[in-house]
C-alpha cells in the first residue's frame, strides 16, 4: 500500500496513531492538518508488563494485551473526548501503527543508475519509501518525470514478522473498522521529523532507549545509513536494581526515579547509585562497542539526538554529555547532545495542557503531518 494512500483532499483529518514499543503501547488521536500544526487530541498509555526474565512468546502476548487496553480506552474515552473538542463529526477511519524494535527491522538501500544517454525517472523504477535522491550528482526533492544520466536513490525498507502485523489488525478489528491501516517504523518517523525540525543537521546519531532495547541510528549526509539495536534498555537498569536491592520490578523502578530526582535519603541513594553505575557501565560499553564497529566503515557523527520524556532518559542524556568523542576523532571534544523534549518540539506539534508531552508522539505527528501535506 502506498505511503500516501491514506489521505484524500480534506484539509484536516483525525487519525488513530499507535506507538508499539518494547516497554509500552501508546495510542493517540491526532488531528493532521494542511492549515495548522498537527494536534494531539487524546492520549493513553498501557505498559507492557515487566518480566524478571524475558520469555519471547509471553512478551509478545503482553504487548498484544497492552495494545488491546489502549484500543478499549480510545473506544470508551477517546471518542467521547472528541465530542468536547468540536471534532465529533470526524470519523476515525485511518490508523497508523508505528513499530519500534523488536517488532520490526529497518535498513536503507542505495540504488545507483548510470547510462550514456539521459533516461526518465518513473514511479515504476523502485518500490519503497524514498528518503533521498540525487540526479547528476545534485540532491533534488522531485525526481519523477525528470531526465538524467546519473541517478542515486536512497530508499528505506522496514520488515516485520507477518504474525505481528496480522495480530495487531485482528485485535484492532474488535473495536474499530478502520478503513485503512498503515505500518511504519519509529526509526523512519523520527529520522524524517528530526530532518524537518533540524534541517541544518545532516550528520547525527539518534538514540532511542526504551523498555527492553536501545536503538541507535546513524544518519550520514541526510541519509539513514545504519540502524543497530542492543538489548540494554530501561528495564535492564530495573532488573539490576531488583537483583542488587532485593526488590520487585515496580519497587526498583520507583526507587530509581526517586534517586534521579534526589528524593532518597543518603544511605538509600548510595545503594541505588551503586547498582545504576553497574548498569550504566554495561550500557556505555554497548554504546561504544557499536560506534567502534561502525567507525571502521564510516565517519561517526559527533551530534547525538536523544529523547528525554522521563527521569531515566534525561539521566541518560546527561551521562552522554560527559562522554568523549575522542576515540572516534582526532579531537578531545565531547559529544554534542541535543535533547528532544516538549521544549524543543512544541513549535511543531500542539496538544492540550492536560496531555502528557511525549517526544516520540510529537516526532510521529511531525512525520505524519508531512505526509498528509503532500496530498
Amino acid at each position: 500500500m502506498s505511503l500516501f494512500s491514506f489521505f484524500n483532499k480534506k484539509s484536516e483529518e483525525v487519525s488513530a496513531v499507535f506507538h508499539i514499543g518494547s516497554g509500552s503501547v501508546d495510542a493517540h488521536l491526532v488531528k493532521l492538518s494542511k492549515i495548522s500544526k498537527p494536534e494531539i487530541i487524546y492520549a493513553t498509555k498501557a505498559p507492557i508488563s515487566f518480566q524478571k526474565n524475558i520469555d519471547l512468546e509471553r512478551y509478545f502476548k503482553l504487548m498484544v494485551k497492552a495494545f488491546d487496553s489502549t484500543l478499549q480506552d480510545i473506544q470508551k474515552r477517546g471518542l467521547l473526548h472528541l465530542n468536547f473538542t468540536g471534532l465529533r463529526n470526524h470519523r476515525i477511519s485511518n490508523a497508523f501503527y508505528v513499530l519500534c524494535s523488536p517488532w520490526c527491522v529497518s535498513q536503507t538501500k542505495i540504488i545507483k543508475i548510470k547510462k550514456d544517454k539521459p533516461f526518465e525517472i518513473t514511479v515504476d523504477l523502485i518500490e519503497g519509501v524514498i528518503i533521498d535522491t540525487k540526479l547528476n550528482g545534485y540532491r533534488t526533492a522531485e525526481i519523477f518525470g525528470k531526465k538524467a544520466k546519473d541517478a542515486e536513490l536512497a530508499f528505506f525498507m522496514t520488515s516485520a514478522p507477518e504474525y505481528v502485523l496480522k495480530e495487531l489488525n485482528y485485535v484492532a478489528r474488535k473495536y474499530f473498522n478502520f478503513h485503512i491501516s498503515d505500518f511504519h517504523s519509529f526509526a523512519l518517523s523520527a529520522f524524517s521529523a528530526i530532518r524537518e525540525v533540524y534541517s541544518d543537521k545532516e550528520n547525527f546519531i539518534f538514540i532511542d532507549t526504551h523498555g527492553e532495547l536501545t536503538d541507535l541510528s546513524i544518519i550520514k549526509d541526510n541519509i539513514f545509513a545504519e540502524s543497530v539495536s542492543f538489548p540494554v534498555g530501561e528495564n535492564f537498569f530495573v532488573r539490576q536494581a531488583s537483583k542488587d536491592l532485593l526488590l520487585s520490578g515496580d519497587e526498583s523502578c520507583s526507587l530509581i526515579n526517586l534517586h534521579i530526582n534526589d528524593k532518597c535519603d543518603s544511605a538509600t541513594s548510595q545503594k541505588v547509585q551503586a547498582t545504576m553505575d553497574k548498569s550504566l557501565k554495561v550500557w556505555l560499553e554497548k554504546f561504544h562497542s557499536v560506534l567502534t564497529s561502525l567507525s571502521l566503515n564510516m565517519y561517526v557523527p559527533r551530534t547525538i539526538f536523544i529523547m528525554a520524556d522521563d527521569e531515566f532518559s534525561l539521566f541518560l542524556a546527561n551521562k552522554l554529555k560527559e562522554e568523549k568523542f575522542s576515540q572516534f576523532s582526532m579531537t578531545e571534544e565531547s559529544f554534542n547532545v541535543i535533547v528532544l523534549n516538549d521544549k524543543s518540539l512544541c513549535g511543531y506539534c500542539v496538544s492540550d495542557k492536560k496531555i502528557a508531552k511525549e517526544p516520540f508522539a510529537e516526532l510521529e505527528c511531525v512525520f505524519l503531518n508531512k505526509i498528509f501535506n503532500t496530498k
